[in-house]
């Protein structure tokens, strides 16, 4: 993590400041677009803010007496115990004795399947290799320019501005929109798809990644200029909660949230569709709760499957410069994503039109409303797709 990171995070359990330990960091060479960008944000007050990237080291908030480990570049900031950082501690026992005695990690009780949550969509990421060439069923290119669509980014553009991504998988939609709209964006993800994030993306300074829980998340109220979340709030034990959770993270004045959200009517829109939903509600109870090498071998049947649908019906269907090629890695990612998460849920437009309503947002655009741009697959207003802008009055925080 670049240790400017530091300004926008705080406590997850008090929204207390956070002071930064270091055992381990690497140098960072900023672009002169680079260093533009970010002091565009927020006026960095110390060079060594942009040249220092911490590779090992640790979150300390003395309110709670805790500390929050950062791993391989990556802030930990769960308020439970977890595989990464008891390996942080036993990798670091010495350290920890001598320069965190006094804290201890945080202990608290995981949110109703958040646990189930973070090891399935672990094993979902951890075993995908970006190519540069698909994302999902498409190409990372055409990727762009649907989420462009999505966000609403040509009337509601975010040049300079701080931007949240919630659950951001490999991390190719943040890296990407942080460099083509000249942004500074934070992307969060629950699992330890943040690693592969890292790994693939760790050095774009624009792009600041964190293992963090949407419904503890470790940002102050009030923070980000823009905060979306595409396909990740239905996969919680509440998507109501969950919204709710982060409804509060955009500005309070003129801040700006987007969802997308799994809907009733894409999964009725065809009989291929209405098959493949009563497969799933069959399947997925079973095999979310399989070891992960039992879910490979019960998926695996099926991969043969999405690469047929994918390589034959899809690309027939859709434009095939912006259509993916899937091989097994791409397939398997997709009957992953599709029958082994712990919670899918389904909402209407109604529905979720009334969360924004009732936690202070107006101005609400539609997805199904707007005029579909060519090229870009009906998928996404036939979900639930809604941005609005923010009006209320409260505390909002000095970054």
């Amino acid at each position: 993590m670049l240790v400017r990171f530091v300004r926008f995070l705080a406590c997850p359990i008090c929204m207390g400041t956070l002071d930064l330990q270091i055992t381990r960091t690497a140098a960072v060479s900023l672009s002169s677009d680079d260093e533009s960008v970010l002091n565009g944000v927020v006026q960095s007050e110390r060079a060594s803010e942009l040249t220092t990237e911490v590779i090992t080291g640790a979150l300390t908030c003395s309110n709670c007496g805790i500390y929050y480990p950062i791993h391989d570049g990556v802030p930990r900031m769960l308020t439970y115990r977890t595989a990464v950082a008891r390996f942080h501690a036993e990798q670091n026992r010495e350290w920890i004795r001598q320069h965190l005695s006094s804290f201890v990690l945080p202990n608290l009780e995981a949110p109703p399947g958040e646990e189930a949550v973070l090891r399935n969509f672990s094993r979902e990421w951890q075993g995908y290799k970006w190519s540069g060439q698909s994302y999902w069923q498409t190409t990372p290119e055409h990727m762009i320019r649907c989420m462009r669509y999505v966000l609403g980014l040509d009337r509601h553009g975010v040049f300079h501005k701080l931007v949240l991504e919630v659950g951001i998988g490999i991390g190719g939609i943040a890296d990407s929109l942080s460099q083509r709209e000249s942004c500074e964006l934070v992307g969060m993800d629950l699992g330890y798809a943040v690693d592969q994030a890292y790994r693939y993306f760790g050095h774009n300074p624009r792009f600041h990644i964190v293992q963090g829980s949407l419904f503890a998340p470790p940002f102050r109220p009030g923070t980000f200029d823009f905060v979306y979340s595409q396909g990740v709030l239905h996969h919680t034990y509440s998507t109501e909660a969950a919204f709710k959770r982060i409804a509060n993270l955009p500005k309070p004045t003129n801040g700006i949230l987007c969802v997308w959200i799994y809907s009733h009517r894409y999964e009725k829109v065809t009989p291929f569709r209405r098959l493949l939903s009563m497969a799933e509600n069959v399947c997925r109870p079973v095999l979310t709760h399989l070891p992960g090498p039992l879910q490979t071998a019960a998926l695996a049947p099926t991969v043969p499957l999405y690469i047929l649908y994918q390589n034959v019906y899809r690309r027939r269907k859709m434009d095939r410069d912006t259509a993916a090629v899937y091989g097994w890695n791409e397939g398997l990612h997709a009957a992953r994503d599709r029958l082994i998460p712990p919670f899918a849920h389904r909402h209407s437009y109604e529905e979720v039109s009334e969360w924004f309503k009732s936690s202070g947002y107006h101005d609400l655009e539609l997805l199904q409303d707007e005029e579909l741009p060519a090229g870009i697959p009906d998928v996404f207003p036939l979900n639930v797709g809604i941005r609005a802008t923010r009006h209320e009055v409260c505390e909002t925080v000095t970054v």
